[in-house]
Order: C-alpha cells, then structure tokens, then sequence
C-alpha cells in the first residue's frame, strides 16, 4: 500500500500490548491473482484475488483496521526486503479510539493497566 500508516497502522497496538521493543515489517510482492483473505479486523474477511485486495482497501474511505491474510507461506524468493518500522505509527485498540473507553472484556488478565480498567469499567455499570 502506497499509504505508510495504513500499512503500519498495527505497530503501535503490537508494541503497547505484546511489549515488543524491536519491529520490523518484511516486504514481499505476490502475483495479482494470488487468492488472499481481506476484511476488517473485527469483520468478517473476503477471498479474492490479492490485485482485488489492494484496490478494495486503496478505494476505501476510511481503510484503517484492514487486513489481508495470505493463506500460504511466504516464500524466499518474495521477500524484497526487511526494515525497521516507526512503532509509534498508527492506533489504539481500535480506529477512532481516542477518547472511548477501552472494551475490558478484550483484555487480557494481567496485561498492563487491565485491572485498572476493569475496575473503572465496573464503576461505570459495564
């Protein structure tokens, strides 16, 4: 994707909840006609041709929180290269989260700072 953050939008949800210090992002090309599977993350996700893929989510207005899956390894020869990626790029829990109330149903137990939502969640009549 032409786009760095809509390419990167996952680095900062990555690094703030799995506590990763180093990210890296391993570009690869694949034929247009590969199949892959594209959605929205909290969505169900579509199989079509990884051309389609692309122009669906270039077309799309808002196309934070977009995935495409490759149902097969990723081959040597596709890989193009391996760089260090920004982790401050991109969102929290999910596009248009600031100001919202994390979900702490989607936390896990002992991931940082998940108690204290919990207990301001259950104040809250959740």
């Amino acid at each position: 994707m032409p786009s760095y953050q809509l390419t990167h939008q996952w680095g900062r949800e990555l690094h703030r909840r799995g506590g990763r210090r180093t990210m890296v992002a391993v570009d690869f090309r694949l034929p247009d006609d590969e199949p892959v599977l594209v959605g929205r993350y909290n969505r169900e996700h579509v199989k079509l041709a990884s051309a389609e893929a692309a122009s669906l989510i270039a077309g799309c207005e808002d196309a934070r929180g977009y995935e495409v899956f490759v149902p097969r390894a990723i081959g040597t020869r596709e890989i193009h290269r391996v760089r260090g990626v920004n982790r401050v790029t991109g969102w929290r829990y999910m596009p248009n989260a600031h100001g919202r109330f994390p979900c702490p149903c989607c936390l896990e137990r002992g991931e940082y700072g998940s108690a204290k939502i919990r207990r301001k969640a259950e104040s809250r009549g959740y």
